[in-house]
C-alpha cells in the first residue's frame, strides 16, 4: 500500500508522487504518515518534507501552509516548495541574520520578525 503526495503552491503543482511513507514539518513538530492514517488537517511549519519512495528518499523545503491527510492522499498547500539540494546554507544564514535584525517595536512588526526568523531557521535546517 502507498500514499499519494501532492504539493501545491500558488504558482503550480510542485509535486505529485507516490511514497511508502512521509514526514511532514508541522508547526508543533514532525508528523509521520503511513498508509491507512486517519484523516486530519493541520498547519505546516517551515521545514523539510521527507518522502520515502521506491526510487529512494526525497526531501523538500516547505514554507508553511496546510496539510490534509485523507484516503491515503496527503495534500499540502504551501507558499513555496524547493528541493533541499537547491538550498544554499550561506543564503539561509544571511536571511536569518537579516531577520534577527528586523525591528520589533509594534505587535505587527514583532509578528513579521517572528515569521521571518522561523522561515530562515527552517531553510537553514533543511539546507544542512
Amino acid at each position: 500500500m502507498s500514499i499519494r503526495c501532492i504539493v501545491v503552491t500558488p504558482e503550480r503543482t510542485e509535486l505529485d508522487c507516490v511514497a511508502e511513507s512521509l514526514i511532514l514539518p508541522m508547526v508543533d513538530g514532525a508528523l509521520g504518515v503511513l498508509p491507512g492514517r486517519a484523516p486530519m488537517i493541520g498547519r505546516l511549519g517551515y521545514g523539510t518534507l521527507r518522502l520515502e519512495t521506491s526510487a529512494g528518499p526525497q526531501r523538500y523545503y516547505v514554507d508553511g501552509g496546510f496539510a490534509q491527510v485523507e484516503n491515503n492522499t496527503v495534500s499540502l498547500l504551501t507558499g513555496r516548495s524547493i528541493a533541499v539540494d537547491l538550498l544554499d546554507v550561506g543564503e539561509a544564514e544571511t536571511a536569518l541574520a537579516k531577520a534577527q535584525e528586523m525591528p520589533a517595536n509594534t505587535p505587527e512588526k514583532m509578528q513579521l520578525k517572528e515569521t521571518a526568523v522561523a522561515r530562515a531557521r527552517g531553510q537553514l535546517r533543511s539546507a544542512k
